[in-house]
């Protein structure tokens, strides 16, 4: 009842003082309060999502139906995150998402994973002997670069990068790098071909357009309605 009500405190104040919306469903923590209070975001929609501590938001970022996302996270603008049962990770290193991403529904991201090493890969040191960390191991952090898109019930596991416009099929499990531009599914994930000939892939590193702002694409509408798998 306690965390019901500073939730909805939470919810209420940022509504009202701050460039942020999110539902009296929002679940987050204090620390993700305090930082949202902090810093001044714009076009952010929390929405209903479980926030953790450790993530790091930039503007235009937008969750739908309860994503969970905790630890080491950093979303860049404008990228999207769909429910339910989607979660994003990290606490031995950390995941970094770019800008213009779109991840759908039941999409696992997760950086660390139990230690086979030890002679168990329960969790002795959190529900034991009280430690401040856990037994978790990581292959290095998960790096997910611009506009790439992750199917539904995909999973991408520790220590993974998927370069820029990337489109990872529903139900991939990414346990190797993704090269730029890849169209990506199965178990484990593999190439399928490339989303784009080299001449288009060369215009579009060129112009950067997910570094522009929102004033500089709202004056490119023939770049974004131009098609590039032609070539």
């Amino acid at each position: 009842m306690k965390r019901f009500i500073a939730n909805l405190f939470f919810a209420c104040f940022i509504n009202i003082f701050k460039k942020v919306k999110c539902s009296f469903n929002v679940s987050m923590s204090h620390n993700v309060f305090f930082y949202l209070i902090k810093n001044n975001f714009k076009e952010v929609n929390l929405r209903d999502a479980v926030l953790g501590t450790g993530i790091t938001l930039n503007d235009g970022v937008t969750f739908y139906n309860k994503p969970e996302v905790f630890g080491k996270v950093v979303l860049g603008k404008y990228t999207s995150i769909s429910g339910p049962s989607t979660r994003i990770c990290a606490e031995v290193n950390q995941v970094i998402i770019g800008s213009f991403c779109s991840i759908a529904s039941n999409v696992v991201i997760q950086e660390f994973y139990h230690n086979y090493d030890l002679a168990t890969t329960y969790n002795m040191q959190a529900h034991f002997f009280g430690g401040n960390e856990s037994d978790a191991i990581s292959k290095g952090s998960i790096i997910i670069e611009d506009d790439v898109w992750i199917g539904s019930n995909s999973v991408i596991l520790s220590g993974v990068k998927i370069g820029r416009g990337a489109i990872i099929g529903a139900g991939s499990v990414v346990t190797k790098d993704v090269e730029p531009y890849a169209v990506v599914a199965g178990n484990p994930a593999k190439k399928i071909r490339q989303r784009f000939g080299e001449e288009s892939i060369n215009e579009l590193e060129a112009s950067k357009w997910w570094e522009w702002d929102k004033s500089e694409i709202l004056k490119n509408e023939t770049f974004f309605n131009k098609n590039f798998g032609n070539d």
